[in-house]
């Protein structure tokens, strides 16, 4: 399939828009309990600035007919966002990494189409598993299409949980800062949630450029795969 291209010229903004993008599969029932308090501890981070970001929350997995988004939260400023309890996320079925990645950045590109000002963009991607459901794009499909948004400044993040990140970071072209292996236990879950909120805060407030993970961050994530 062929992917579109935008070419509206744009200038920067302080407002930061956040997206994370979160593993539904099944497989993510046995850290269930871990990945919301990460989750919300993450969202407190986030509250505590006083730079613009808006958030979205898009949970993805493959239910009966193939991939299935379920949009959380869209464009919220991070203050009014509430907690996220069991009931938000119910782990189920595979994982259509590639098609969930692909179809959130194109709808987050389409969001932006309209704007005069584009604002920073951070897409956190975050999985438990190896891709194994997708039906409509391949992985040169989702590397091309982060390559073009990364010329356009857009921050990207794989997040990856008791695996080794790596191998599908390299797929997606990130580097491997932008990549965490972070450890199934409830310290390390909530140490690359954090990690990534400080990174994000930096960006959305002008301390930092880039998002990009410190060797110290991802040791303390439990990082044993880590190559940078």
């Amino acid at each position: 399939m062929t992917l579109p291209t935008n070419t509206t010229k744009t200038t920067k903004t302080t407002k930061t828009l956040v997206t994370l993008l979160l593993d539904r599969s099944g497989s993510m029932q046995a850290v269930k309990d871990d990945t919301l308090a990460a989750l919300n501890g993450y969202l407190a981070e986030l509250r505590q600035t006083e730079a613009d970001i808006r958030f979205s929350l898009v949970l993805f997995d493959s239910h009966r007919h193939g991939l299935d988004l379920e949009r959380v939260v869209v464009g919220e400023k991070v203050a009014k966002v509430r907690d996220l309890g069991p009931e938000d996320f119910r782990p189920r079925g595979s994982t259509p990494l590639i098609d969930a990645a692909c179809s959130t950045i194109q709808a987050v590109e389409e969001s932006l189409g309209a704007l005069k000002t584009t604002p920073n963009v951070v897409i956190a991607i975050q999985t438990d598993g190896m891709e194994n459901a997708s039906r409509e794009f391949r992985w040169d499909d989702l590397k091309a299409l982060i390559a073009r948004k990364e010329a356009q400044g857009w921050q990207f993040v794989f997040m990856g949980c008791g695996i080794d990140a790596y191998d599908q970071g390299r797929r997606m072209g990130l580097r491997e800062d932008r990549v965490v292996s972070y450890g199934r236990e409830r310290e390390t879950t909530r140490a690359a949630f954090s990690a990534h909120a400080r990174r994000t805060k930096d960006l959305a407030e002008g301390a930092s450029a880039e998002i990009a993970f410190s060797p110290a961050e991802k040791e303390a994530a439990g990082d044993c795969w880590r190559k940078g």
